[in-house]
């Protein structure tokens, strides 16, 4: 059992380096849930899902749900929003739902890869794309350097940082929703993630209509066997890079051989 004081320590540290915790957490006073986000497991449609049953209105484009200063607009707290005493209470009381959702690390990890590397697009991502290309020497043709970045390049560019260092969407989840800390009602899973997230709504009291919607995709990656992308050298880094998510979300280390 965490103690008071622990609480205390915990809440003062996040507030004071605005650590993922504070980021992406969603506290709804209305519906008595917490949610801790997961860069690359599905928290876009969760955060849009929990903005239509708070009844806001719509946003004019589904990526402004990540903008919570986003002026004009409404959103869910996060627990920056509330006094200690407050978050104290939402991390600890048994009125309050508290739930999160974990993919695969090898799975996720590649999906931020597709996402974040090879999604030309996306200039928030274009300094690391820079970085990997100058830091292992690509080629430049007719002014121009080469276009992709490699996924085993990528994985050393993460791997050459601390985890408090690294990306939302690849530091490790253990670090996020701290397990040993908060005591989850539920801990989801992106693999199963239309049954798992039917259980949050229906908790909620959601509508209808809002469960059946879960099925429609946000954001979705090509889809690519992970044997096309890892070999078991290349594996075996991963595993020991989020060995804490492995061993936590009970994955298993030969599961990039098993899609599902």
């Amino acid at each position: 059992m965490i103690e008071r004081k622990q609480f205390e320590t915990l809440i003062d540290d996040h507030r004071r380096r605005h650590l993922s915790l504070w980021e992406h957490t969603w506290a709804s006073p209305a519906h008595k849930y917490l949610y801790v986000a997961v860069g690359k497991a599905a928290c876009t449609k969760i955060k849009l899902s929990l903005h239509q049953l708070e009844g806001y209105p719509p946003l004019e484009n589904g990526s402004f749900v990540h903008d919570r200063d986003r002026a004009g607009c409404a959103f869910v707290p996060r627990l920056t929003d509330f006094t200690n005493a407050e978050t104290i209470e939402i991390l600890t009381s048994p009125e309050w739902f508290r739930f999160c959702f974990v993919r695969n690390p090898y799975y996720r990890l590649f999906s931020a890869y597709k996402s974040k590397m090879l999604n030309y697009l996306d200039p928030q991502y274009q300094p690391v794309r820079d970085e990997i290309r100058t830091q292992w020497d690509y080629p430049i043709r007719d002014g121009r350097p080469a276009g992709m970045v490699a996924f085993r390049d990528f994985v050393r560019y993460v791997e050459d940082r601390s985890d408090p260092d690294r990306d939302f969407h690849w530091r490790s989840q253990t670090a996020i929703v701290m397990p040993d800390m908060i005591k989850y009602d539920l801990i989801g899973r992106m693999e199963s993630f239309v049954q798992d997230f039917e259980q949050v709504l229906r908790r909620l009291n959601a509508s209808a209509e809002l469960i059946a919607a879960i099925p429609e995709p946000v954001n979705p990656t090509t889809k690519l066997y992970h044997a096309a992308a890892y070999d078991r050298e290349l594996a075996s880094r991963v595993y020991d890079m989020y060995r804490d998510d492995f061993e936590n979300f009970g994955y298993d280390r030969d599961s990039w051989l098993f899609d599902y």
